[in-house]
Protein backbone atom coordinates (compact mmCIF):
# COMPACT_ATOMS: atom_id res chain seq x y z
CA UNK A 1 0.00 0.00 0.00
CA UNK A 2 1.53 3.74 -0.89
CA UNK A 3 1.94 5.92 1.80
CA UNK A 4 -0.26 8.40 -0.05
CA UNK A 5 -3.25 5.97 -0.33
CA UNK A 6 -5.22 5.02 2.63
CA UNK A 7 -7.25 2.58 1.26
CA UNK A 8 -7.38 -0.43 -1.85
CA UNK A 9 -10.23 -1.44 -3.95
CA UNK A 10 -10.78 -5.15 -3.63
CA UNK A 11 -8.79 -5.36 -7.42
CA UNK A 12 -5.84 -3.89 -6.06
CA UNK A 13 -6.01 -5.75 -2.29
CA UNK A 14 -6.91 -9.06 -4.61
CA UNK A 15 -3.51 -8.52 -6.62
CA UNK A 16 -1.42 -7.70 -3.87
CA UNK A 17 -2.62 -10.67 -2.11
CA UNK A 18 -1.74 -13.45 -4.60
CA UNK A 19 1.48 -12.99 -4.17
CA UNK A 20 1.13 -15.05 -1.06
CA UNK A 21 -2.31 -16.66 -1.25
CA UNK A 22 -2.60 -16.88 -5.70
CA UNK A 23 -5.94 -18.68 -4.73
CA UNK A 24 -7.48 -15.32 -3.15
CA UNK A 25 -10.04 -14.14 -5.20
CA UNK A 26 -12.65 -11.05 -4.77
CA UNK A 27 -15.70 -13.81 -4.42
CA UNK A 28 -13.46 -15.30 -1.32
CA UNK A 29 -13.21 -11.14 0.32
CA UNK A 30 -16.94 -11.09 0.11
CA UNK A 31 -17.27 -14.36 1.43
CA UNK A 32 -15.22 -13.57 4.67
CA UNK A 33 -17.86 -10.07 4.76
CA UNK A 34 -20.47 -12.59 4.17
CA UNK A 35 -19.68 -14.53 7.22
CA UNK A 36 -18.78 -11.62 9.57
CA UNK A 37 -14.66 -11.41 9.41
CA UNK A 38 -14.48 -8.45 8.12
CA UNK A 39 -16.53 -5.14 7.29
CA UNK A 40 -15.07 -2.99 4.80
CA UNK A 41 -15.76 0.56 4.27
CA UNK A 42 -17.61 1.66 1.22
CA UNK A 43 -16.80 4.46 -1.05
CA UNK A 44 -18.87 7.68 -2.28
CA UNK A 45 -19.77 5.53 -5.29
CA UNK A 46 -21.04 2.06 -2.77
CA UNK A 47 -17.69 0.30 -4.02
CA UNK A 48 -15.91 -1.05 -1.08
CA UNK A 49 -12.51 0.13 0.47
CA UNK A 50 -9.92 -1.67 2.65
CA UNK A 51 -8.12 0.18 4.87
CA UNK A 52 -4.46 -0.96 6.10
CA UNK A 53 -6.71 -2.21 9.37
CA UNK A 54 -8.34 -4.09 7.20
CA UNK A 55 -5.20 -5.54 4.75
CA UNK A 56 -3.74 -6.66 8.31
CA UNK A 57 -6.92 -8.52 9.44
CA UNK A 58 -7.57 -10.70 6.10
CA UNK A 59 -3.74 -11.50 5.92
CA UNK A 60 -4.46 -12.63 9.24
CA UNK A 61 -7.42 -14.57 8.45
CA UNK A 62 -5.92 -16.23 4.87
CA UNK A 63 -2.64 -17.12 7.25
CA UNK A 64 -4.94 -18.86 9.99
CA UNK A 65 -6.71 -21.28 7.09
CA UNK A 66 -3.43 -22.06 5.17
CA UNK A 67 -0.86 -22.49 8.41
CA UNK A 68 -2.91 -24.20 10.86
CA UNK A 69 -6.14 -25.22 8.58
CA UNK A 70 -8.02 -23.29 10.87
CA UNK A 71 -12.02 -23.01 10.23
CA UNK A 72 -13.25 -19.84 9.46
CA UNK A 73 -15.98 -19.96 12.48
CA UNK A 74 -12.87 -20.90 14.61
CA UNK A 75 -10.92 -17.71 13.53
CA UNK A 76 -14.14 -15.71 13.64
CA UNK A 77 -14.79 -16.90 17.20
CA UNK A 78 -10.94 -16.12 18.62
CA UNK A 79 -11.33 -12.82 16.40
CA UNK A 80 -14.17 -11.99 18.85
CA UNK A 81 -13.02 -13.37 21.97
CA UNK A 82 -10.14 -11.19 21.75
CA UNK A 83 -9.64 -7.18 22.96
CA UNK A 84 -7.63 -6.56 19.78
CA UNK A 85 -6.86 -3.95 17.56
CA UNK A 86 -5.38 -4.27 14.17
CA UNK A 87 -4.94 -0.43 13.10
CA UNK A 88 -1.53 -0.39 14.39
CA UNK A 89 1.84 1.23 12.11
CA UNK A 90 4.15 -0.88 13.60
CA UNK A 91 2.93 -4.95 13.14
CA UNK A 92 2.62 -5.33 16.98
CA UNK A 93 -1.06 -5.88 17.14
CA UNK A 94 -0.59 -9.28 14.35
CA UNK A 95 2.03 -10.20 16.61
CA UNK A 96 -0.01 -10.47 19.81
CA UNK A 97 -2.74 -11.98 18.42
CA UNK A 98 -0.47 -14.66 16.48
CA UNK A 99 0.60 -15.16 20.26
CA UNK A 100 -2.39 -15.44 22.03
CA UNK A 101 -3.73 -17.97 19.29
CA UNK A 102 -0.60 -19.72 19.68
CA UNK A 103 -1.59 -20.40 22.85
CA UNK A 104 -4.40 -22.83 21.73
CA UNK A 105 -2.92 -24.20 18.32
CA UNK A 106 -2.16 -27.14 20.01
CA UNK A 107 -6.12 -27.65 20.80
CA UNK A 108 -6.64 -27.24 16.82
CA UNK A 109 -7.87 -30.65 15.25
CA UNK A 110 -4.65 -32.46 14.62
CA UNK A 111 -4.28 -33.19 10.90
CA UNK A 112 -5.02 -37.03 11.23
CA UNK A 113 -6.46 -39.43 13.80
CA UNK A 114 -7.43 -42.93 13.67
CA UNK A 115 -11.30 -43.50 13.30
CA UNK A 116 -11.04 -44.81 17.22
CA UNK A 117 -8.83 -41.81 18.05
CA UNK A 118 -11.98 -39.63 15.82
CA UNK A 119 -14.74 -41.04 17.56
CA UNK A 120 -13.02 -40.54 21.43
CA UNK A 121 -12.53 -36.54 20.03
CA UNK A 122 -15.78 -36.00 19.10
CA UNK A 123 -17.71 -38.08 21.79
CA UNK A 124 -19.50 -40.37 19.78
CA UNK A 125 -19.54 -44.19 18.97
CA UNK A 126 -16.94 -46.08 16.61
CA UNK A 127 -20.40 -47.19 15.02
CA UNK A 128 -21.21 -43.30 14.13
CA UNK A 129 -17.82 -42.93 12.30
CA UNK A 130 -18.56 -46.09 10.46
CA UNK A 131 -22.01 -44.99 9.63
CA UNK A 132 -20.34 -41.91 8.12
CA UNK A 133 -18.08 -43.37 5.93
CA UNK A 134 -20.40 -46.30 4.86
CA UNK A 135 -22.60 -43.03 4.17
CA UNK A 136 -19.81 -41.71 2.08
CA UNK A 137 -19.93 -38.79 4.05
CA UNK A 138 -16.42 -39.19 5.14
CA UNK A 139 -13.70 -40.72 3.18
CA UNK A 140 -11.10 -41.82 5.46
CA UNK A 141 -7.23 -42.41 3.46
CA UNK A 142 -5.03 -45.62 3.98
CA UNK A 143 -1.91 -45.77 5.54
CA UNK A 144 0.25 -48.31 6.82
CA UNK A 145 -2.58 -50.62 6.24
CA UNK A 146 -4.77 -48.78 8.49
CA UNK A 147 -7.46 -46.20 7.87
CA UNK A 148 -6.76 -42.49 8.74
CA UNK A 149 -8.88 -39.58 8.78
CA UNK A 150 -7.07 -36.10 7.56
CA UNK A 151 -8.23 -32.35 8.68
CA UNK A 152 -11.04 -32.27 6.13
CA UNK A 153 -12.71 -35.24 7.20
CA UNK A 154 -12.40 -34.61 10.55
CA UNK A 155 -14.34 -30.97 10.21
CA UNK A 156 -16.87 -32.79 8.68
CA UNK A 157 -17.28 -35.03 11.39
CA UNK A 158 -17.40 -32.35 13.81
CA UNK A 159 -19.92 -30.18 11.38
CA UNK A 160 -21.87 -33.65 11.58
CA UNK A 161 -21.62 -34.06 15.32
CA UNK A 162 -23.11 -30.28 15.65
CA UNK A 163 -25.87 -31.06 13.56
CA UNK A 164 -26.80 -33.88 15.09
CA UNK A 165 -28.13 -31.80 18.35
CA UNK A 166 -30.84 -30.43 15.73
CA UNK A 167 -31.99 -34.28 15.45
CA UNK A 168 -30.10 -34.18 11.90
CA UNK A 169 -29.03 -37.77 11.41
CA UNK A 170 -26.37 -39.34 8.94
CA UNK A 171 -29.03 -40.63 6.74
CA UNK A 172 -30.02 -37.07 6.31
CA UNK A 173 -26.39 -35.69 5.29
CA UNK A 174 -26.41 -37.79 1.99
CA UNK A 175 -29.21 -34.67 0.87
CA UNK A 176 -25.75 -32.76 0.92
CA UNK A 177 -23.23 -35.17 -0.35
CA UNK A 178 -25.57 -34.91 -3.28
CA UNK A 179 -25.70 -31.59 -3.70
CA UNK A 180 -21.72 -31.63 -3.53
CA UNK A 181 -21.92 -33.90 -6.51
CA UNK A 182 -23.92 -32.39 -8.23
CA UNK A 183 -22.54 -29.17 -8.35
CA UNK A 184 -19.25 -30.33 -8.24
CA UNK A 185 -20.06 -32.66 -11.48
CA UNK A 186 -21.00 -29.13 -13.35
CA UNK A 187 -18.10 -27.02 -11.39
CA UNK A 188 -15.38 -30.02 -13.49
CA UNK A 189 -17.15 -29.79 -17.18
CA UNK A 190 -16.39 -26.49 -17.01
CA UNK A 191 -13.04 -26.67 -16.92
CA UNK A 192 -12.37 -30.49 -18.14
CA UNK A 193 -10.65 -28.65 -21.11
CA UNK A 194 -8.37 -26.82 -19.34
CA UNK A 195 -7.29 -29.68 -16.81
CA UNK A 196 -7.17 -31.97 -19.96
CA UNK A 197 -4.71 -29.64 -22.20
CA UNK A 198 -0.94 -30.49 -22.64
CA UNK A 199 -0.32 -27.05 -21.60
CA UNK A 200 0.98 -26.72 -18.05
CA UNK A 201 -0.54 -22.97 -18.43
CA UNK A 202 -3.74 -23.94 -19.23
CA UNK A 203 -3.79 -26.84 -16.38
CA UNK A 204 -3.22 -24.34 -14.32
CA UNK A 205 -5.36 -21.99 -14.92
CA UNK A 206 -8.02 -24.99 -14.43
CA UNK A 207 -6.73 -25.79 -10.95
CA UNK A 208 -7.39 -21.74 -10.36
CA UNK A 209 -10.34 -21.39 -11.99
CA UNK A 210 -12.05 -24.23 -10.19
CA UNK A 211 -11.56 -22.43 -6.76
CA UNK A 212 -12.85 -19.37 -8.02
CA UNK A 213 -16.01 -21.50 -9.10
CA UNK A 214 -15.80 -23.32 -5.69
CA UNK A 215 -15.88 -19.87 -3.75
CA UNK A 216 -18.67 -18.11 -5.85
CA UNK A 217 -20.96 -21.57 -5.84
CA UNK A 218 -20.44 -21.37 -1.92
CA UNK A 219 -21.43 -17.88 -1.44
CA UNK A 220 -24.76 -17.95 -4.25
CA UNK A 221 -25.23 -21.28 -2.27
CA UNK A 222 -25.58 -19.28 1.05
CA UNK A 223 -27.38 -15.86 -0.24
CA UNK A 224 -30.16 -18.29 -1.88
CA UNK A 225 -30.51 -20.14 2.05
CA UNK A 226 -30.31 -16.82 3.13
CA UNK A 227 -33.24 -15.70 1.45
CA UNK A 228 -35.19 -18.53 1.55
CA UNK A 229 -35.07 -18.87 5.73
CA UNK A 230 -35.82 -14.54 5.49
CA UNK A 231 -39.64 -15.46 2.99
CA UNK A 232 -39.90 -18.15 5.62
CA UNK A 233 -39.98 -15.95 8.51
CA UNK A 234 -41.80 -12.82 6.96
CA UNK A 235 -44.48 -15.57 5.58
CA UNK A 236 -44.52 -16.98 9.78
CA UNK A 237 -44.29 -13.95 11.63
Amino acid sequence: MTSDKKYLTIGELVSRLKKIYPDISSSKLRFLELKGLIDPDRSDNKYRIYTKQDVRKINFILKMQKDYYMPLEVIKEKLSAMDFDFNTENGQALKDIQLKLGESLENLEPKSLTLDEAAEKFKVSPSYIKELIEGRIINPNQEDEKPILRSEELEVIKLAVDLKEYGIQVKHLKMFDNFANRHTSFMQQIVLPLILSSNKGARKKGKKTLNQLESKVEHLHNMLVKRKNKDFLEKHK
